[in-house]
């Protein structure tokens, strides 16, 4: 009995911990670190903030585990997709090649995961469009084991670009990343409907070809 009731409470503490972070999730694709307090983030999940602080301290420390709690996977899925398409393609790997190894399972991971994954999405293009200084904690990004494996492969793909140049086409590319995850709009106003800022698919198939082309023309 002993036995049981502990599993009970451990799964009731797991519960209460998810509930936390789903909401924090919300709010925090809404507002970003800085236009969300702990108190918003209680009154939407409809837990006492105290909880909140048993759990995770503080609200640095509540933000830290929204974005650990998806980025494990996230990792995984890329360091996995990239070692499986380097496996196969030996000295035949390409830019594109490396792209789609990197990016397509990022994109079908989240658009199989629904509304929460998207909430992730934004909260993700509020970290890379702010500076490290302003929250606390994100001197260093968590998807950083998986970004230098990449850029490892990217080098290896591109051997006459420079190491600048190898760092610069992921910070363009990491941009193209950002205003993608952010979901703004603004794609469907200038298209007048033709192309939309939901549509991940599309979205992931046109940064595989604009970058693998981008990266793999001669130089001027």
């Amino acid at each position: 009995m002993a036995t049981n009731a502990k599993r009970t409470n451990i799964k009731r503490r797991e519960e209460s911990r998810e509930k936390i972070l789903d909401a924090a999730e919300r709010l925090f694709a809404q507002g970003g670190f800085n236009g969300v307090s702990t108190k918003q983030i209680a009154q939407a999940g409809e837990f006492d903030a105290s909880l909140m602080h048993y759990y995770f301290e503080n609200k640095e420390g509540l933000f830290r585990a929204v974005i650990e709690r998806r980025a494990e996977s996230v990792n995984r899925i890329r360091l996995e997709s990239l070692k499986r398409y380097s496996d196969d393609a030996g000295e035949r790997i390409t830019v594109e090649g490396v792209l789609r190894a990197y990016l397509e399972p990022t994109f079908a991971y989240v658009m199989a995961g629904g509304n929460s994954f998207k909430d992730y999405l934004s909260i993700i293009a509020h970290v890379n469009s702010t500076p490290a200084a302003i929250i606390p904690g994100f001197e260093t990004s968590p998807f950083d084991p998986a970004v230098r494996e990449f850029l490892s492969m990217i080098g290896r793909a591109a051997p006459d670009r420079t190491e600048a140049e190898i760092f610069w086409f992921y910070h363009m590319l990491s941009g193209a990343i950002t205003l993608t995850w952010a979901r703004t709009g603004r794609i469907d106003a200038l298209s007048e409907g033709l192309c939309r800022s939901d549509d991940l698919e599309s979205a992931c198939r046109e940064m595989i070809a604009v970058f693998a082309d981008g990266l793999s023309r001669g130089r001027r």
